[in-house]
C-alpha cells in the first residue's frame, strides 16, 4: 500500500486540513468537520455589509458555496500561503454576484421567468437559460430538477438523508440537529452533513451537463 506523503512542515492548520481531505481518507471527516465551520464564517464575512435579493438569505448563500466547495476542493492547489479563505470567499462574491444578476433579469422580464437560484452555477458556470427562454420550458426543467432533486435525496443512506432533512430543508441549526439526530458533538454532525453533501453532489452532477 502507498502511504499518504506528510503535509509540508510549513502549511498552516486549515490548509492541512484541506490536504487531509484531498488526500486522506482516514482523517476526511475530522477535517471536513474543522473547515466547515470556518467555510460558515469567511462567507458571513465575505457578505458582511452586503445586501442580498429579499428571496435569498444568508445560509441559503452558505449551502450553495458548502456545495461549490465539496465539487471543487480537489481542485484547490495546497501550497505554503495559498489562501484557501480567499477562494472559498471568491465563490461566495461570485454566487452574490450570480444572485443579483438573476434579480435584475427577473425584474427586466417583470416576474415572468424563474430563474432556478438552488441549481444555477453548479461547477461554477451558468448552467440555465436566462430570461429569453421561452417560459413553459423553465417551468418543465425546474420540474426536471425538482424531481431529480428528490430522487436523490431519497436514494441517500438513512443518517445522510435525515441529516440533509433537518439541515438543508428544515434550516435547524446543527446543535439542534446534533439533538434530533442523537449524537453528543457538533463537529460530527458538521462532518456528517458535509459528506451528504458530497454523496448529493455527486449524484446531482447531471444537471450541470
Amino acid at each position: 500500500m502507498t502511504k499518504t506523503p506528510d503535509p509540508p512542515s510549513d502549511l498552516s492548520s486549515t490548509l492541512r486540513h484541506v490536504r487531509a481531505v484531498q488526500q486522506s481518507p482516514a482523517d476526511r471527516d475530522v477535517s471536513w468537520g474543522n473547515l466547515h465551520g470556518k467555510i460558515q464564517r469567511w462567507v458571513e464575512e465575505s457578505t458582511y455589509g452586503t445586501n442580498l435579493p429579499r428571496d435569498k438569505s444568508l445560509d441559503d448563500l452558505t449551502q450553495e458555496v458548502l456545495l461549490q466547495v465539496c465539487k471543487d476542493i480537489g481542485e484547490f492547489r495546497v501550497e505554503p500561503e495559498a489562501s484557501f479563505s480567499g477562494w472559498v470567499r471568491m465563490i461566495a462574491q461570485r454566487k452574490l454576484n450570480d444572485y443579483w444578476r438573476r434579480e435584475r433579469a427577473k425584474k427586466r422580464g417583470g416576474g415572468k421567468v424563474r430563474h432556478l437560484g438552488e441549481f444555477d452555477d453548479i461547477g461554477g458556470h451558468e448552467r440555465f437559460a436566462d430570461e429569453r427562454t421561452p417560459r413553459q420550458s423553465m417551468l418543465l426543467r425546474y420540474q426536471e430538477l425538482s424531481d431529480s432533486l428528490q430522487k436523490a435525496v431519497a436514494q441517500l443512506g438513512d443518517k445522510h438523508k435525515r441529516v440533509i432533512e433537518l439541515r438543508m430543508f428544515q434550516g435547524k441549526p446543527f446543535v439542534e440537529v446534533m439533538q434530533a439526530m442523537g449524537y453528543t458533538k457538533e463537529v460530527t454532525v458538521r462532518s456528517l452533513y458535509m459528506r451528504a453533501l458530497q454523496r448529493l453532489q455527486g449524484m446531482m452532477h447531471g444537471f450541470a451537463d
